[in-house]
């Protein structure tokens, strides 16, 4: 059995974690690391889980953790992420990190979007980006892995195979994305106003042009055009407790039809033997509730023949897919699990 511990259980994306960890035949939850809340029983502090789990949250120096571990997830941020993930690695554990910390080749990118200094720019290099659709072969071999972003798993892999296909023009290329509160954490946050009160029958844009998911989507979407490939990003807050949709808008490249889209999509995932993306006929199928609670993106795209502009779509659950679904499907590629175990036929 593999022993798997958690830094930062107690947040959404921990108690998700847990859950995916609990129906894994081949993993056992070693420990919770709750620094905020040490001593209480998990199942206090998140409620859904009595029953499954009566693990008492601890607060672990890196050794205690390396020495009862050989997988760690870090859900933390900044400054606590760059204090533990280098013991860790030299400690010989797998390291996967759902923050933003290890998603850039380039610490430069870090530092201008998250506006503090990288501080563990060695590790950069042997850091594998976690989006199994692109990277499988690499995050096999990874003992660090740095989980995608969701907005970015929702925009890249919708858009990833008309470029590979080489479909769309890779200029102009606009992203319109909407995500349920769940997306800015457990704790309230005054900046997105993320109260019930605040967005109930409301909806809103936000981080326009700034947004630290931005660079990461070009980072993707570059690596798969093998050129530089900007973008228009705009998030918007939606009355959704969870669930992403994403609408991106790009140019056709001559030739182009409805028909030619679907098949690119279908083809590239056929290669990529990608077995959490459902390519769907057509853009009117993409819904946030076929994916909620499960590891599945939903995508489509279609031309629109009088404007000659080509819609893709994408729908994905953005604490499953967009962070805690997908983290496992990374921990079963490093371990040499089935990428699907633990993660069909269940709700997160």
């Amino acid at each position: 059995m593999v022993r798997v511990s958690i830094i930062g259980a107690s947040g959404l994306v921990g108690e998700c974690l847990i859950r995916a960890l609990l129906g894994h035949p081949q993993c056992t939850i070693a420990l919770l690391v709750s620094d905020h809340a040490a001593g209480r029983k998990i199942s206090d502090l998140l409620p859904p889980l009595r029953g499954e789990i009566d693990a008492v949250t601890v607060s672990a120096s890196v050794d205690e953790v390396a020495n009862a571990s050989d997988v760690v997830f870090t859900a933390k941020k900044g400054s606590e992420t760059f204090a533990v993930v280098p013991g860790l690695i030299k400690a010989g554990v797998k390291v996967i990190d759902i923050g933003g910390e290890f998603r850039f080749k380039d610490p430069a990118t870090y530092e201008e979007w998250y506006k503090e200094p990288h501080q563990c720019k060695n590790l950069l290099a042997d850091a594998v980006y976690g989006l199994p659709e692109l990277f499988k072969e690499q995050i096999k071999a990874a003992k660090l892995v740095g989980n995608p972003g969701c907005y970015v798993t929702s925009a890249t892999l919708a858009l990833a195979p008309l470029i590979a296909e080489d479909l769309i023009e890779t200029d102009g290329l606009i992203i319109d994305a909407y995500s349920g509160l769940s997306g800015a954490g457990r704790q309230f946050n005054q900046k997105l106003s993320n109260l019930f009160v605040d967005i109930d029958s409301n909806m809103r844009a936000y981080s326009v042009g700034v947004h630290r998911h931005t660079p990461e989507i070009e980072q993707s979407l570059s690596f798969v055009a093998k050129k530089p490939v900007k973008v228009t990003f705009v998030p918007h807050l939606v009355p959704l407790d969870r669930g992403i949709l994403t609408t991106a808008f790009a140019r056709p490249r001559p030739g182009v039809t409805s028909e030619k889209l679907i098949e690119g999509m279908r083809r590239f995932y056929s290669q990529k033997e990608a077995p959490f993306v459902r390519v769907l006929d057509t853009v009117g199928e993409v819904a946030i509730n076929n994916t909620v609670r499960s590891n599945y993106c939903d995508i489509s795209a279609q031309l629109i023949e009088r404007t000659q502009q080509v819609v893709i779509s994408s729908t994905l659950d953005n604490l499953v897919k967009g962070a805690a679904g997908q983290a496992l499907q990374n921990l079963n590629l490093m371990c040499g699990f089935d990428e699907t175990m633990g993660l069909k036929g269940r709700t997160l």
